[in-house]
């Protein structure tokens, strides 16, 4: 038997002597298992580092029978070939994209890209855990899927999770009224339409719904009467009310709600404006008014006139058949109904009756909810034209009724085109910044998607990110955390009625 040299690892002992022509007999034991080494680690290691024939390398040879005493030796040697994998199987060694959403309440928004996990965009079933703040904001330039996002997640399907929805919906689609109509109809809700000049619904500016000073007993206070009729007033006049103004509003809101108690009846805004421009001497039961002494009390009767004129221009023009009139009876009847669809598409985007009719809606709401807050009741508003109600004292009225959302069970959803539309200091900016959720979808402008890039923290590059995002998808983002790319998914009943390209296409 003839040993044979291995010219790839050092010999040992005997094995010089050996590999010039030697006899393997006689030789001692300790020289003897390296030769069967040798035989065994030629014929079971050697292969190829590039087979021409690319299945006969994968048709992989199998391993050895190993031999414990050799191996203790250390004379097996690393495979030279590499074991076969996937990419799916080596996603697993990038673990921060195998984090996946452990929770199963809420309800569900669409597909993470990246990690293709479902995704829960729920505001009420993320609170606590995710976020603090649970209103929701989403931005994008039109068509990109915005509107589809939110009729889908915040809509339809937290009707099915047990929630109440409230919209003010203020696009226009067709002669059938507002983009919500066919959702409303589908769900069998009443759409209460708001015009002006009159002929449709009216929401009372001192409705008794909406408490005096805002104070509900409740635990929670959203903006009452005083507050509201001020910033109606001072978006009219253009200015901020003086002391001696206020003071005469006031007196003068108080008067005329005793007075319709006494009598039971509803005070309206042509009673508050006749009240401001001639004061009342006495009360209701016939005591003198001396609110300000007996001193200043003839010449505190001339405190309201500039307020009284512009309440009384606003009941005969902008706002004549809306908010002058005692309230509807079917806009107290649709809160019964899970879906409460307020139709204002009819209404002039130009002057403040628009922005004057969603802050009224909003504070009633609030305080509507306020004294219901043993109920428990979780709703949603639905503010699809968010810029209408950016500026203005009406626009930091809402923003103020929005910080008590946790209180009221009350989460906003608004949506805004482009940040940069904004002034710096409006509202509509704070209610973007405090947003517990954020939805941003496509930008086709460098400087908008900057905008939105710097307002949230992201990293350098989620501007072009931004910019090419396909429609239907979105970066959303939970309070502080990093945001994720996510796709909304419809079902075909979600896409028949969330669909709002029909009168661009021609279609019936």
């Amino acid at each position: 038997m003839t040993i044979i040299r291995d010219t790839e690892r050092p010999t040992r002992g005997g094995e010089d002597a050996a590999a010039a022509g030697g006899s393997s007999a006689g030789l001692p034991w300790h020289t003897i298992i390296p030769f069967y080494s040798l035989l065994a680690r030629r014929t079971t290691t050697a292969v190829p580092d590039a087979p021409e024939n690319p299945e006969s390398a994968a048709r992989r040879r199998p391993p050895p029978r190993r031999s414990k005493w050799l191996d203790r030796w250390g004379w097996y040697e690393h495979r030279a070939a590499g074991a076969y994998t996937t990419t799916r199987q080596a996603e697993v060694l990038n673990l921060a994209t195998q984090r996946r959403d452990a929770r199963s309440e809420g309800v569900l928004f669409g597909l993470n890209k990246l990690s293709q996990s479902l995704v829960i965009i729920d505001p009420f079933a993320l609170y606590g855990d995710e976020i603090e703040n649970i209103n929701v904001c989403a931005i994008g330039d039109i068509g990109k899927g915005k509107s589809s996002g939110i009729k889908t997640g915040f809509v339809l399907r937290q009707i099915a999770a047990g929630r109440r929805v409230v919209v003010l919906d203020k696009k226009r689609q067709g002669a059938s009224g507002g983009e919500y109509t066919p959702i409303a109809r589908e769900l069998g809700a009443a759409s209460v339409r708001f015009r002006t000049g009159g002929g449709g619904a009216s929401l009372n500016l001192l409705d008794p719904e909406i408490a005096a000073t805002g104070q509900t007993g409740g635990g929670v206070d959203p903006a009452g009467q005083n507050a509201l009729v001020a910033a109606v007033l001072e978006d009219t006049m253009g200015r901020t009310l003086s002391e001696r103004e206020y003071a005469a509003l006031n007196r003068a809101l108080r008067i005329i709600t005793d007075r319709a108690a006494a009598s039971g009846t509803e005070a309206t805004a042509a009673d508050l404006a006749a009240e401001m421009l001639a004061p009342s001497t006495h009360t209701a039961d016939g005591t003198p008014v001396t609110d300000f002494g007996e001193l200043w009390e003839d010449e505190a009767r001339r405190w309201g006139r500039d307020p009284g004129l512009a309440l009384r221009r606003l009941c005969d023009g902008d706002l004549k058949g809306l908010v002058d009139q005692p309230t509807s009876p079917d806009v107290r009847a649709a809160l019964e109904h899970p879906l409460v669809h307020f139709d204002v598409s009819e209404m002039p985007t130009k002057g403040p009756a628009l922005r004057v009719i969603m802050t009224v809606i909003h504070t009633w709401l609030a305080n509507v909810l306020a004294a219901r807050a043993d109920h428990h009741e979780q709703t949603l508003l639905v503010v699809e034209e968010g810029w209408h109600i950016a500026g203005g004292s009406t626009g930091q009225v809402f923003h103020d009724n929005m910080k008590l959302s946790r209180g009221l069970g009350l989460s906003t959803v608004s949506a805004f085109h482009h940040i940069s539309d904004l002034p710096a200091e409006s509202p509509a900016r704070a209610l973007m910044k405090e947003a517990g959720i954020v939805l941003l979808y496509g930008q086709e402008r460098y400087e908008d998607a900057a905008e939105a890039v710097a307002m949230y923290h992201l990293p350098p590059g989620t501007e072009e990110t931004l910019m090419n995002l396909p429609k239907g998808h979105c970066l959303v983002k939970y309070g502080s955390q990093d945001p994720m790319l996510v796709e909304h998914v419809r079902s075909s009943t979600e896409q028949r009625l969330t669909d709002t390209d029909a009168i661009i296409k021609g279609e019936q």
